[in-house]
């Protein structure tokens, strides 16, 4: 339905082109009213004949394993406004929901015993905190690692464009260009996945 009704937005040459935009608008090289103007005109008229010509798709909701709290039924993920969570599969009498945690595989290095999981601000941005919080407060909003810095073994966060091109110890401020270095084989697999997902 995207490629179909938003070809501009899937392209990939688009999306480059926006990115170079927006990393220029970073820089001060650019201005950003006139960047914005230029998208924001053809991509509202493009919307509003998708919202009148685009079939209404509902997603199913996807079972887990989990069980709600409350009642004892099954919890299913649902897809919200803010992105996926986990809600009582007997809505509307039980209205149990919570956040689903998607482990990213690294320890939280604040507390050691949680994990670091990947969540949405109430703006749709991604940031990262511990699957023990509130016990944990740790957060950023970028990727840590499991790499640890060389310099004070402080942990260390993916950086740089799209968070891929650095890795960056918020401790000390050492950095790791990965395009003159070998990247562990963790940090590669990240990246190759998350270019893979900008590709989808």
């Amino acid at each position: 339905l995207l490629v179909e009704h938003f070809p501009d937005i899937v392209d990939v040459g688009f999306t480059s082109r926006m990115e170079e935009e927006l990393d220029e608008i970073a820089s001060g090289e650019r201005d950003w009213v006139p960047v914005l103007q230029e998208f924001y005109g053809p991509f509202h008229q493009t919307v509003e004949r998708a919202a009148q010509i685009m079939p209404r798709v509902r997603i199913a909701d996807e079972p887990t394993d989990e069980v709600c709290e409350k009642c004892g039924r099954p919890m299913v993920i649902k897809l919200g406004r803010y992105g996926r969570f986990l809600a009582c599969s007997g809505f509307p009498e039980c209205r149990n929901t919570r956040p689903l945690l998607e482990k990213i595989g690294v320890r939280c290095p604040a507390c050691g015993i949680g994990e670091v999981v990947e969540r949405r601000s109430r703006k749709g941005r991604t940031f990262y905190g511990c699957s023990r919080y509130p016990e944990c407060d740790f957060v950023s909003w970028e990727r840590p690692v499991a790499e640890r810095c060389p310099q004070c073994g402080g942990y260390m966060v993916m950086s740089g464009r799209r968070q891929q091109s650095v890795l960056r110890c918020p401790a000390c401020g050492h950095q790791v260009n990965l395009a003159e270095t070998a990247a562990p084989d963790s940090i590669a697999a990240i990246v190759a996945e998350e270019e893979a997902a900008g590709r989808a």
